[in-house]
């Protein structure tokens, strides 16, 4: 009856110790400039149809990060903002089937400065922001990232720091 019972326990804390993706969703933030994209063609085109979305579906999913990539992915979910500018900033995150799934993505991503990159379990976050702009008393797209990582960063996610891409060398040829 104990093994039961422990059996019993230990399904509960686990269903209720999982989390969701919808656990991420990028609620009441707002990036100075910016406002939450409306869909234009290449979005539908891709399969994203509403801000935030949020998909299982493996054939979108691959259509974002290749076929490869999207069979290790469970789930996946977007925010975008943008501007009359062309510039765009959001979050997507990648919940993954695996641990060994996240590592193998982590470990095909470099750092960029546009972007930042936090974990949380099977979680992937990806946060990024290409907006321009440099206006005294405005934000940039650094106070945008930095916004954004607090954001994860107090729903628990850790800041990991992905490999430097090699410098390319010139050539005299």
């Amino acid at each position: 009856m104990k093994k039961i019972l422990l059996i019993i326990g230990f399904v509960c804390f686990q269903s209720f110790s999982a989390q969701s993706i919808m656990d991420f969703d990028l609620k009441n933030v707002e990036l100075q400039g910016m406002k939450p994209a409306t869909i234009n063609k290449e979005m539908k085109d891709i399969g994203i149809t509403k801000t935030p979305f949020v998909t299982d579906n493996p054939d979108i999913i691959s259509k974002i990060e290749g076929p490869e990539t999207a069979a290790t992915i469970k789930n996946f979910y977007t925010f975008t903002y943008n501007n009359t500018r062309r510039n765009d900033g959001g979050v997507m995150v990648y919940e993954f089937k695996t641990k060994n799934d996240l590592d193998a993505f982590l470990g095909k991503n470099f750092e960029q400065s546009n972007s930042r990159t936090l974990v949380k379990g099977l979680f992937c976050i990806t946060v990024w922001s290409d907006y321009g702009r440099q206006i005294k008393g405005e934000e940039t797209s650094e106070d945008h990232l930095n916004k954004l990582e607090k954001y994860y960063v107090n729903l628990g996610a850790k800041k990991v720091k992905l490999q430097e891409m090699e410098p390319v060398e010139a050539t005299d040829q």
